[in-house]
């Protein structure tokens, strides 16, 4: 994928890479005829596994929401700011 030899974390931080990684979902998106409201504006590629140390998930590997708007609240926070930057 465009010659990209980074560590993995870079990978992650890399616009380009986040970038196609989005460009690619959206088209199989379309190609699975999903609304425009459906199709992702932004992305934010984590580069470390979801564990239990950090309070993410239960010993049965479940989801905890709570945890994860919490510790993802300034990820998200930038997400909406680039997906209303590309709307403009």
């Amino acid at each position: 994928m465009h010659n990209l030899t980074h560590d993995f974390k870079s990978l992650c931080d890399n616009l380009k890479a986040r970038k196609h990684i989005l460009d690619e979902l959206n088209s199989t998106g379309q190609k699975h005829q999903l609304r425009g409201f459906e199709l992702l504006k932004a992305i934010h590629l984590e580069p470390n596994p979801f564990d239990i140390e950090r309070d993410l998930i239960t010993p049965t590997f479940k989801l905890k929401r709570p945890q994860f708007l919490k510790y993802y609240k300034d990820h998200i926070d930038q997400l909406y700011k680039e997906a209303k930057g590309a709307m403009v």
